[in-house]
């Protein structure tokens, strides 16, 4: 920056040399302070520049840390969605199972009540009447 405000002055002097021929004291002052505002100018872009890079760098180290927040979250919900669906199968094979052992008690009970049933109505037969048979 320092070489682009040397040569600001430079040409500003050199135009009032060439306008006026020769320069006064005044007007070399006056180059140079104008050289010296556009110098400040200058630093002060350059500084304003720079605080908006720096904020642009935090927003996108934001953003950045967003996205893997969101990776993040993304694979484990995949995760959870493929333990859900183990845990339906198993649901799923535990519910086929139960209904087979309730099955077999239902078939089990129904045979015992029948047999017991015939043996309990054979045996109440032969004694209300006992000389029946023969």
């Amino acid at each position: 920056m320092r070489t682009k405000a040397g040569r600001t002055t430079a040409v500003l002097m050199a135009g009032a040399l060439a306008l006026g021929g020769c320069a006064t004291v005044g007007s070399v002052k006056r180059a140079q302070a104008a050289a010296d505002q556009a110098m400040a100018a200058a630093q002060a872009g350059q500084a304003a520049a720079q605080r908006a890079q720096s904020s642009a760098d935090a927003a996108a180290a934001a953003a950045q840390r967003a996205q893997s927040s969101a990776d993040s979250a993304g694979s484990a919900a995949q995760a959870a969605q493929s333990q859900a669906q183990g845990v339906s199968t198993q649901v799923t094979q535990l519910s086929s199972r139960m209904d087979s052992l309730e099955a077999a008690r239902r078939a089990a009970a129904t045979h015992h009540r029948r047999h017991h049933h015939r043996r309990h109505h054979a045996a109440g037969a032969a004694a209300a009447h006992p000389g029946e048979r023969g």
